[in-house]
């Protein structure tokens, strides 16, 4: 009897080879599609997890921001800078934070200042009282700020007017630009513009009975606030007016397009 493979069993032979490199293969790639799987599921939760990390420490850093009434940081500072403001405060707590910011600003004799006011002149409010932006500017180098403070809130308050134009009642229109900023665009910068202007800036108080806030309208143009003029606020209501001329130019830009 011839023992000898048959070409049958030869093509058999091979046909069953090749089926189980074929199954060793799909096993291999099944495993490796396993651990692909795996390693993505692993990668999208670090992920998340270092969103949610991010997110909580901007939103801690702007919670120091509104504490400090700072306005309009996400357009000076960078988000590094911004969270920076949180380490700062971590550490040395957030009066060495509200001090960096005016260091930041005070910087070569207060240049950002001077390249911000001087952008405002292409607004033509404020190109038509240039002499009162400009006094401001010189009076924020020479330390002046009791001379700061009230020449720029007026003029705040005429921008806001020309943004929001007549309102039915006697509606305080930088509340109500700040109100209708928030409602528009609700991010963490616009709550705390929203904060700082109503709740700060122009919280309405008993000038016999409440402290006044550490920056507020109604107590400084009343004569009511003997101790205002500060670096600090100085600084702050050149930022306020500079937010309000961002929403002037937002607003150009949307009847613009």
């Amino acid at each position: 009897m011839n023992d000898s493979p048959t070409t049958l069993d030869v093509i058999t032979g091979v046909i069953s080879h090749f089926q189980n490199i074929a199954t060793n293969i799909q096993q291999s790639t099944q495993d490796w599609l396993d651990q692909v799987k795996k390693d993505l599921d692993e990668f999208g939760k670090a992920v998340a997890k270092g969103m949610a990390e991010y997110e909580k420490a901007e939103a801690e850093a702007f919670d120091i921001l509104k504490r400090g009434g700072w306005l309009g940081m996400e357009r000076h500072f960078t988000g590094p800078q911004v969270r920076s403001c949180l380490e700062i405060s971590d550490i040395k707590g957030e009066a060495a934070a509200n001090d960096a910011i005016i260091k930041y600003f005070a910087k070569d004799n207060w240049a950002l200042l001077a390249t911000v006011s001087s952008e405002w002149l292409d607004v033509p409010y404020l190109k038509s009282r240039e002499v009162i932006v400009r006094d401001s500017l010189a009076a924020q180098r020479a330390g002046q700020f009791s001379l700061t403070i009230p020449a720029l809130l007026p003029l705040a308050e005429g921008l806001s007017a020309e943004i929001m134009g007549t309102l039915p009642g006697r509606q305080n229109v930088v509340k109500a630009l700040a109100k209708s900023w928030r409602a528009r665009e609700q991010e963490v910068w616009t709550d705390l513009y929203s904060e700082v202007v109503v709740h700060v800036i122009y919280e309405n108080y008993d000038f016999d009975k409440d402290p006044a806030p550490y920056l507020n309208r109604n107590g400084i143009l009343h004569g009511r606030v003997p101790d205002y003029a500060t670096e600090a606020n100085s600084l702050r209501v050149f930022l306020f007016l500079d937010s309000v001329v961002y929403s002037w130019r937002a607003k150009q830009k949307k009847a613009g397009s």
